[in-house]
């Protein structure tokens, strides 16, 4: 039986990647959906979108959660459950980029809406946390027991992450406030864009960039030798819904379990889209901050019966024909 029909949502940052994927799969399922998003990251390509939606069972409010809450929302639209994704994000040069404005920003928005939570008929509320609270693990597969043991993150995002699970532990010790923690694993599929420059969005997005416009040598930070465990935006969005239809106060780890060198990615994107060239490389400086590793222990989320079901040279293909259309159209 379908849990999510006539179940009222918030998801906050639901005009962002992620956020989206989640919003269409639930309205798909029946549920009635608020958006909340400040319109900060590229948001408005998916607010046509929404403006398209001919039932009624989607409604969006432009707010900056780093300033304002949301108990106004809560309350009126009677909201069941929150999906709080809403937080700055991006690749690996952005969070050199923004340290001060990550862990100031995420710190308030997180806070913000669990406060507005507080004293409500919410049931709970689902937090993506992020993969990098593990950046400084030296210990694979990443487990979830795994957090207790390890030094804490060093960049800000990683650590305004690992902050906003301990504002969710905090919030349920004191007030009541019940919570799930998801750990996405380097998410993509189509409707990710890539950065304005290389390093402010995800890698996938920004190798397809390069590579679609003809980029001679491939240009990628490092020796590319650091691996990454890549998962389809699908498998991510099941996964989220499983988790916060059967568990309470519990965190768990989403991604693909297969480990890829993120050179074996750039040649496997090199090859989806035919280039004739020889498959060449140009090494840039690493940033001071880049993870050597990243691979989930999912035991505990497929004790659940959640299992990844995109492969990823599969979720490269869909992805670069989606791009490929984007970038006809657009010119970007």
């Amino acid at each position: 039986m379908n849990k999510w029909v006539e179940r009222r949502v918030l998801v906050t940052g639901g005009l962002g990647f992620i956020g989206f994927n989640l919003v269409k799969k639930l309205i798909s399922l029946g549920s009635k959906v608020v958006i909340v998003d400040d319109l900060s990251k590229g948001s408005t390509n998916y607010l046509s979108e929404v403006k398209n939606y001919k039932n009624k069972n989607i409604l969006f409010v432009k707010r900056d959660l780093s300033k304002e809450l949301v108990k106004d929302i809560i309350r009126n639209e009677s909201i069941d459950i929150v999906f709080h994704l809403a937080a700055k994000i991006g690749g690996i040069k952005y969070f050199h980029k923004y340290p001060a404005t990550i862990l100031r920003d995420n710190a308030l928005i997180t806070i913000n809406v669990f406060e507005s939570v507080c004293n409500s008929n919410v049931e709970k509320i689902i937090y993506f946390s992020s993969s990098m609270v593990y950046e400084r693990s030296t210990v694979f597969p990443l487990s979830e027991d795994l957090l207790t043991k390890i030094p804490p993150p060093i960049t800000s995002y990683g650590f305004s992450k690992l902050a906003g699970e301990y504002i969710a532990k905090a919030y349920n010790e004191e007030y009541g406030v019940k919570y799930v923690i998801v750990r996405p694993f380097n998410v993509y599929g189509p409707g990710e864009l890539p950065g304005e420059e290389p390093g402010l969005a995800h890698v996938i997005p920004d190798l397809v960039k390069k590579v679609i416009e003809g980029q001679y040598p491939l240009e990628i930070f490092g020796t590319g030798e650091q691996s990454r465990s890549f998962t389809y935006i699908s498998d991510l969005v099941d996964g989220v819904l499983l988790v916060a239809e059967k568990a309470v106060n519990d965190d768990y780890n989403i991604g693909n379990d297969e480990e890829v060198k993120i050179i074996d990615l750039a040649r496997l994107i090199w090859n989806i889209c035919e280039r004739k060239e020889p498959f060449a490389v140009k090494h840039l400086q690493p940033f001071k901050y880049d993870v050597q590793r990243r691979m989930p222990d999912i035991s505990k989320i497929k004790c659940l019966g959640w299992r990844p079901k995109v492969k990823l040279e599969e979720g490269l293909k869909y992805y670069i024909a989606w791009y490929k259309e984007y970038h006809k159209k657009f010119g970007k």
